[in-house]
């Protein structure tokens, strides 16, 4: 069985307006609001410290990762963005016209980034503030049998992988805090399989809905997200409804550092420094 596993990653792309659960007057002032200094330098804090490490450190370097941004962002931010993935051939930058609708752009995409020669393709979806374990590529494609074998015996021809265990890090005025969560259906680390010729794209159904639509496997096995939490979150974190694995708080750290690779430390340092610390916090 040949297996594609596809990324994708939203990086203050300005799609139509309805796109957003925050108000925005016109197209001008979302772009305002989407490149604003402060907000950018969070973003990018996000994105190189959880994002970009955690994509560049998979053990199983067979994958692919489209980002999504503006054609018309700044060019110092483009300059940035391109820098920061630099060496790293799993990242597929992708500058669009600005102002399409989103669910159609984002569909097209992952469907013309995807192998026609395989015979599934395991899509997977981060905002720009998320992390996944370093062993994720690699679990997708060790329970891949499993997930097209429901896939397969679906009327949808599509099955859901769901690593529901993970770590909220919460991007707070004076430091990061991190809380260990069990969360059903969220979108780090949520993974979607179908054939490539499949019209239809990971982001077509409500995340919270999959499992009405076609089988879902559910993971607790380990931790496999980080999820960033902070002001600028176009949906808010807190309204989810978390439950909390046990871990002994000390141990987080550790935990952190083997399952992902990150040094909590060092982020702590750099988010002191983060020009957007006061205006991000939660």
């Amino acid at each position: 069985m040949r297996l594609q596993i596809l990324g994708l990653c939203r990086f203050s792309y300005p799609s139509n307006l309805e796109a957003f659960q925050k108000d925005h007057a016109d197209e001008a002032a979302l772009r305002a609001y989407l490149y604003a200094e402060d907000r950018m330098e969070g973003r990018f804090y996000f994105f190189e410290e959880l994002v970009v490490p955690t994509i560049r450190a998979q053990t199983d370097k067979d994958f692919r990762v489209v980002v999504l941004a503006g054609d018309q962002m700044p060019t110092h931010y483009r300059q940035r963005l391109e820098a920061a993935v630099a060496g790293c051939p799993q990242f597929d930058l992708r500058f669009e016209p600005e102002g399409q609708n989103h669910a159609d752009l984002c569909r097209r995409l992952m469907v013309d980034a995807r192998d026609q020669s395989a015979d599934w393709v395991a899509e997977f979806r981060l905002d720009d503030d998320d992390a996944v374990a370093l062993d994720f590529v690699a679990t997708i494609r060790a329970m891949a049998p499993a997930v097209t074998a429901l896939a397969a015996a679906s009327p949808e021809v599509r099955a859901a992988l769901d690593f529901a265990m993970g770590f909220v890090l919460y991007a707070k005025r004076r430091e990061l805090d991190i809380l260990p969560v069990l969360a059903r259906l969220w979108t780090p680390a949520l993974v979607m399989v179908n054939r490539p010729d499949h019209p239809k794209s990971l982001l077509d159904t409500r995340h919270l809905r999959l499992w009405q639509r076609f089988p879902v496997i559910s993971s607790v096995d380990h931790p496999m997200f980080i999820r960033g939490a902070h002001d600028d979150n176009d949906s808010s974190v807190e309204k989810r409804k978390l439950q909390k694995f046990r871990i002994d708080p000390f141990d987080i750290p550790a935990k952190i550092e083997d399952r992902f690779g990150l040094d909590l430390d060092r982020m702590e340092t750099r988010w002191r420094l983060c020009p957007a610390r006061k205006k991000l916090g939660c």
